[in-house]
């Protein structure tokens, strides 16, 4: 779950995970959506509550609803973000070769393949000695995301 805004030209990203309040519902307007397969002009908005986009008939319709927060996202493209489902550290950064500092790297591959369109990943550890599994594991295991890093998954 979780979604990114960019421009074609930068890879800045603008959101991930971060609207995931299950009580506010957001309006994204002036944005390119991708649907189908193709980018949809800047008229349709996007409407997202707890992380997913939801349907704009069914809360005019059935719920009867204004949106809490709108915000204005100046012809960026909204779509869903990718799940890095074996990553074994990057940027840098050997999730297994530095027994000390497991925890800071996952932190920074977090941060930094979020720029990149990840908005989840799975943290993995090449073979190792029993050993070093029982060093390194339960520091992945602390890893807390915050609001301007990829979510972990599993752990």
């Amino acid at each position: 779950r979780g979604f990114r805004l960019s421009t074609l030209e930068s890879r800045d990203v603008i959101m991930s995970s971060t609207f995931e309040d299950n009580s506010t519902l957001y309006r994204f307007l002036n944005c390119r959506i991708l649907r189908e397969g193709r980018l949809l002009d800047r008229d349709e908005a996007l409407w997202v509550r707890g992380g997913r986009v939801q349907d704009p008939r069914q809360l005019f319709w059935d719920e009867k609803t204004k949106a809490d927060v709108e915000i204005n996202c100046g012809g960026l493209i909204a779509s869903p973000g990718f799940i890095d489902l074996q990553i074994n550290g990057a940027f840098g950064y050997d999730f297994t070769s530095d027994v000390g500092q497991v925890e800071k790297a996952v932190h920074s591959v977090a941060k930094a393949i979020l720029q990149h369109g990840v908005t989840a990943f799975c943290p993995t550890v090449v073979s190792s000695l029993t050993s070093v599994y029982h060093k390194i594991l339960p520091q992945i295991a602390a890893y807390k995301s915050s609001p301007d890093e990829a979510r972990m998954l599993g752990s």
